[in-house]
């Protein structure tokens, strides 16, 4: 009777860097169409939301105070999110260049993601705060959601990267790239 009667006779491929390509493709595409429109069209659409010429008139200031900012934090978002989609194309097919590139991104994720926090905090809330006091009256606690939403993108973008930097530090992961 063979004592391992379940152990695999072909030596063992990881998948991991298959799928965390797969995973580097769908996410780098998402946050590239979204970083994308936002940068395009931004602006555009925050203004064709308000009804009335004062509410207006305060959107428009809001958005000439927080434009440059926006677009730059846009446009730092589309450049990372198609690298990563240029990672994950070389982490699906095994390229060994892709581990170093993991690594190095999601360090610089994790900076990128710190910056852009900073710029929420500093710049965006300030900039909507004062907005919100120059419109008549609000119902909504735009300032507490503001702050909410900046800590829910932080939380839910600040993963993958740590993910990538963990998974591509791993010996058994290195191992199976072998290709470039």
């Amino acid at each position: 009777m063979d004592p391992m009667p379940y152990q695999m006779s072909y030596p063992y491929r990881s998948t991991a860097p298959r799928t965390l390509g797969v995973l580097s493709i769908v996410f780098g595409s998402i946050v590239a169409v979204l970083s994308a429109v936002n940068v395009l069209f931004g602006r555009a659409l925050g203004l064709g939301m308000q009804q009335h010429a004062s509410q207006r008139e305060v959107m428009e200031r809001f958005s000439a105070e927080v434009h440059r900012w926006s677009v730059a934090v846009g446009l730092v978002m589309l450049a990372m999110s198609v690298a990563l989609l240029l990672l994950g194309v070389q982490q699906r097919a095994y390229k060994r260049s892709a581990v170093r590139a993991s690594v190095i991104w999601g360090i610089v994720a994790l900076v990128v993601l710190v910056g852009q926090v900073f710029v929420q905090f500093a710049v965006m809330m300030p900039a909507m705060e004062h907005m919100l006091d120059s419109l008549p009256h609000t119902e909504l606690p735009m300032g507490s959601i503001m702050k909410v939403s900046a800590v829910f993108g932080l939380v839910f973008y600040v993963p993958y990267p740590i993910v990538l930097i963990a998974c591509f530090r791993k010996q058994s992961i290195v191992s199976v790239m072998d290709r470039d």
